[in-house]
């Protein structure tokens, strides 16, 4: 796995495949870069396809303790890197990777030619645009959940997976995925805390002057397609995509329809 170092301190571990046009996709939480594996190896065909760890993530340094507690140092990440790589033609994320994203390209230091957002957990958009109550709901799951894993509950994992993918979804995962959740519950809380610190505005997204594709499933949850119907509002050149019979999980799921989503955006911004 290649690795950029971003300073004494700091490594930053990804994925490369393919050649072509560049595409970079940010993984979700808790995950690594190999998340995105199912779609990378569909799109390396016609594309570059650069897939980096978040910090703390698959060989990437974490996050330091002093550091800042928003989602500016993982966008920091993607920063350095493209710097190193160049601009891609489209920025893509899924969950707290498409946070990271949407973060990242609002900074205004990567300029991705297309944003490509599934099922972002941007919840801090909801107040932003003025939906107080959706946002307060989600604050309420979010911080019952960080605080019950804070409080010493083992399986506080529960919480979420449940919440995104059904009563009792936990206990029916594979133990080895059951067990890798429950044990980087940690880095998960970490990632939610920074989300919820990430700033947002009606102007920023209004200036986002490139194609916005955000998308969610059919069955996912109601305050995530407040959350993609906010962004893409907003955004002047934002396209909602709705996938049929999928969650939460749709990069696993869908990677077909994953990947052509993201040619399709990528051809019509080349």
């Amino acid at each position: 796995m290649p690795t950029l170092r971003i300073s004494d301190a700091a490594v930053v571990a990804y994925d490369d495949a393919g050649q072509g046009p560049l595409i970079v996709l940010v993984h979700g939480s808790p995950g690594t870069s190999r998340a995105w594996q199912p779609v990378a190896e569909r799109l390396a065909t016609r594309f570059r396809v650069i897939t980096p760890n978040l910090p703390g993530y698959g060989g990437t340094t974490p996050r330091p303790g002093d550091g800042p507690g928003d989602s500016s140092y993982a966008a920091g990440l993607i920063e350095a890197l493209t710097a190193e790589v160049g601009p891609p033609l489209v920025l893509g994320g899924h969950s707290y990777g498409g946070a990271v994203a949407l973060i990242t390209t609002l900074r205004g230091r990567v300029t991705p030619q297309a944003l490509a957002l599934f099922e972002p957990v941007a919840v801090p958009v909801l107040a932003a645009v003025g939906d107080a109550e959706a946002f307060a709901a989600a604050q309420a799951l979010f911080e019952g959940y960080c605080t019950a894993f804070e409080g010493g509950d083992p399986e506080a994992a529960r919480i979420m997976v449940d919440y995104w993918f059904g009563a009792g979804a936990l206990d029916q995962m594979p133990a080895p995925i059951r067990e890798y959740l429950i044990a980087h519950t940690g880095h998960n809380v970490g990632d939610v805390r920074a989300t919820f610190r990430d700033p947002y505005s009606v102007a920023a997204l209004r200036g986002l002057s490139m194609p916005v594709l955000c998308v969610h499933g059919s069955r996912s949850v109601a305050m995530m397609v407040k959350i993609v119907e906010a962004i893409a509002s907003h955004a002047p050149r934002g396209i909602i995509r709705k996938l049929e019979k999928a969650n939460h999980a749709m990069t696993t799921t869908h990677p077909d329809a994953v990947a052509a989503l993201i040619a399709e955006l990528a051809d019509g911004s080349g």
